[in-house]
C-alpha cells in the first residue's frame, strides 16, 4: 500500500537521492528521456538536508521504501544550488494576477521523481494533491521548471492542476524551459 507522507529522516532523504541519481537525465539513456523523462538538478545530501530542513518534502513510500518524492524548497535554501540561478532570476520577471510575485509567498518544487515500477498509476497527481494539501496554509502557490526536452513531465503537471504561465532559456542547461504553476489558494 502506498503511503504519502513528508521526509521527516535522514533515511528518506538517502533514498529520494538515490532514487534522483537513477532518473537523472546524464544517468539515463535519450530513448528513456524521450519517454519516461528525467531529472535534471542532482542535490548533495547536505543540500537535500538544508533543503529539507526548511520546508519537508513529500513523499510516496511502499513498505516503507520511497517510491516517489516531490522536494518543497523554499527560494532562501536553493540558492547554494547554481542549477536554479537562472530560474530565481526567471521568477523574479513573473507577474501573477498583476502583482509582482514577490509579493506572494510560493513554494518551488525543488524537483518531483517517481520510481519507472510506479509510473503511469496516478503518483503524480496524488502527490500534488497531498503537497497542495500540506502547503496551502503556508503558500499562495507552487512554482517549478520542467525542461522542453520532457514532455512527459509537461503533460504529468498539467493533468494535476500546473499551468504553464513562462518559458525561457537557461544558461546553465543551455536549454528551453517551462514554468508552471499551481494555485493552491483555488
Amino acid at each position: 500500500v502506498i503511503k504519502l507522507e513528508r521526509a521527516k529522516n535522514d533515511a528518506s532523504l538517502l533514498e529520494i537521492i538515490e532514487l534522483q541519481r537513477q532518473n537523472l537525465k546524464k544517468n539515463v539513456s535519450k530513448e528513456i528521456q524521450i519517454a519516461q523523462g528525467f531529472v535534471t538538478a542532482e542535490h548533495t545530501f547536505d543540500q537535500l538536508k538544508l533543503i529539507n530542513d526548511a520546508e519537508k518534502a513529500i513523499i510516496a513510500t511502499d513498505n516503507n521504501k520511497v517510491v516517489a518524492y516531490a522536494i518543497a524548497m523554499k527560494k532562501e535554501t536553493g540558492i547554494s544550488m547554481p542549477v536554479f540561478n537562472s530560474l530565481f532570476a526567471e521568477f523574479d520577471k513573473l507577474m501573477i494576477d498583476g502583482k509582482p510575485i514577490n509579493a506572494y509567498s510560493y513554494i518551488i518544487v525543488g524537483q518531483l521523481c517517481v520510481h519507472e515500477n510506479y509510473r503511469g498509476k496516478g503518483l503524480v497527481e496524488k502527490l500534488y494533491a497531498y503537497y497542495k494539501e500540506e502547503l496551502r496554509s503556508k503558500y499562495d502557490f507552487g512554482l517549478t521548471d520542467i525542461s522542453s526536452l520532457n514532455p512527459r513531465s509537461l503533460k504529468a503537471h498539467e493533468k494535476s492542476g500546473f499551468k504553464k504561465i513562462h518559458s525561457f532559456h537557461d544558461v546553465f542547461t543551455n536549454s528551453m524551459w517551462d514554468i508552471v504553476f499551481l494555485d493552491f489558494r483555488k
